[in-house]
């Protein structure tokens, strides 16, 4: 007979079965001081594909992880697929009503936990049951009394799933949940087609190489999409830490001999003020998302890190492969996110009496196929294939985007509209404001009256009265701050956005005290 070759099929664990063939031996994984190979790694994602078949998982059935950045996540999110099953990973944050929504949303057939999850878990096992979970598997030891499962145990008792479940490039194998900013999370369905097609697309826009070194310390829950994925494509290996510390990341960067990163504006900022003064030669790229760049610390890491590349990509939960700013385009754009990746058509549907800024409508092949046995929601966002991201955006003359905060964050004041980002940009480029938020707080007179939450640098001291004249010369009347408030720090979400119905709660119950008083 003669032989055929088959190429990786479209289908996310065909991922890392493609690096355990090619590099089976390449350091895949590492977590503190162990280390595990591709052909460990894969090993390990295929027995535990083969204990959830044990267990009852099948094709279309649902596997949730709840649990803090760790190894186990790499082996879950390829393995979870194998079976044709689809893999949800939970905000490690959430407290026990937050996961108990999603558990309620989602009925999984398997619920994985860490310690930390563990114990309200236990507390709780009726109410699990009541969504359908079959088993519950920890990845520590069970709380005392507590009737959990050993994930380590299932790993070592399993044999392993040798042969894929068939699936189409049309089913799902993922379910990542909303920030739940406003209102309850919303579990996003991706397909097999849709991740492969954003790993491949990640790894062909941004500067990765294969054996790439990639350190992991953005919570993996939402991350996964820019990082695990693409990474994974290129044979990487993934150092994994169990959350952010600036001084911890410069030292795992050197001893892990670390070329690249993810992260956010605010993780940069910190790793800025906690950089050594002799950087890891390693590091040679970092990429990162969430919010508009400002552009002192943009230009201050740049002359710091003068030998790392920097870019910026511009995505989100149910569309991540948007726009992409190149290393040279740094400085010369910035404050823009870039133009659009292969494949991703983006336009601006503009506001009444403005043609240029309005919200960000998108579409492309690694786009969800909707929310999670939501329609209704999913036939608000999405029409005719165009997904409404409620980003507001404008481009400039080269095609370069430029985002203007959220939709729902617009601030009406007077009858005019004032757009929170180009606020903060203007106080943000005074030099005692290390960050700021904009919000709008009702206001009796204007409808809503903006108002400024203010950090500043360390060490530095600036009154109201020069950060009014600071605006004054460079805002109409409508869009200067009527107050400004100065906190130690901004509240923010765990991927560093800034909570912005916490600030704005926050400042409402400061100001009903003072009335009071």
């Amino acid at each position: 007979m003669t032989r055929v070759e088959q190429g990786s099929p479209l289908r996310v664990d065909a991922l890392l079965a493609r690096a355990a063939t090619t590099v089976p031996d390449r350091e895949a994984l590492r977590f503190e001081e162990r280390s595990w190979t591709y052909r460990e790694v894969h090993d390990r994602a295929s027995r535990l594909a083969g204990g959830l078949a044990r267990l009852g998982v099948g094709s279309g059935d649902r596997v949730a992880l709840w649990a803090p950045n760790r190894p186990e996540f790499v082996e879950v999110f390829f393995g979870v697929p194998k079976l044709g099953a689809i893999v949800a990973p939970f905000d490690f944050w959430w407290h026990w009503q937050e996961a108990s929504g999603a558990l309620e949303q989602l009925r999984p057939k398997v619920l994985i936990v860490g310690s930390p999850q563990a114990s309200m878990v236990a507390d709780a096992l009726d109410a699990i049951r009541g969504f359908g979970v079959g088993r519950v598997l920890t990845l520590d030891d069970p709380p005392a009394a507590a009737t959990l499962s050993s994930y380590h145990r299932l790993l070592a008792e399993a044999p392993p799933l040798e042969a894929p479940s068939p699936v189409e490039p049309s089913a799902p194998a993922a379910i990542l949940f909303t920030s739940g900013s406003t209102g309850r999370s919303k579990g996003a369905v991706h397909t097999h087609a849709g991740l492969t097609a954003a790993a491949a697309t990640m790894a062909l826009e941004l500067p990765f190489v294969d054996g790439e070194r990639t350190l992991h310390f953005l919570p993996l829950f939402s991350s996964c999409l820019e990082h695990l994925l693409p990474l994974t494509l290129v044979r990487a290996t993934h150092v994994v830490m169990p959350g952010f510390d600036a001084r911890a990341v410069w030292e795992t960067v050197e001893r892990a001999r670390v070329t690249h990163f993810d992260a956010v504006p605010t993780t940069l900022r910190r790793l800025l003020e906690a950089m050594p003064d002799q950087v890891p030669p390693s590091l040679r790229f970092v990429s990162y998302a969430s919010e508009r760049m400002p552009e002192q610390l943009i230009a201050a890491l740049i002359e710091r890190l003068p030998a790392v590349t920097f870019v910026q990509f511009y995505g989100m939960i149910e569309q991540l492969c948007l726009t992409v700013l190149e290393g040279s385009d740094q400085l010369r754009k910035s404050g823009t996110v870039g133009r659009p990746m292969l494949g991703a058509e983006i336009a601006v549907l503009t506001l009444p009496g403005d043609d240029s800024v309005g919200e960000i409508i998108a579409r492309g092949p690694t786009m969800f196929a909707g929310y999670w046995q939501d329609p209704t929601t999913t036939a608000q966002v999405v029409t005719d294939g165009w997904m409404r991201t409620g980003d507001l955006g404008r481009f400039d003359e080269d095609g370069f985007l430029i985002l203007e905060g959220r939709a729902k964050e617009m601030i009406k004041s007077g009858g005019m509209t004032v757009i929170p980002a180009e606020v903060e940009g203007v106080l943000a480029a005074h030099p005692a404001v290390r960050d700021v938020a904009v919000i709008g707080v009702p206001d009796p007179e204007w409808g809503e009256a903006v108002h400024a939450i203010v950090v500043l640098t360390p060490g530095a001291t600036v009154g109201e009265a020069e950060l009014k004249a600071h605006c004054r010369e460079r805002l109409a009347g409508y869009k200067r701050p009527k107050a400004f408030h100065l906190v130690a720090e901004l509240p923010r979400t765990g991927i560093g956005k800034i909570a912005r119905r916490m600030v704005r709660d926050q400042v409402m119950a400061v100001e009903a005290t003072e009335r009071r008083g």
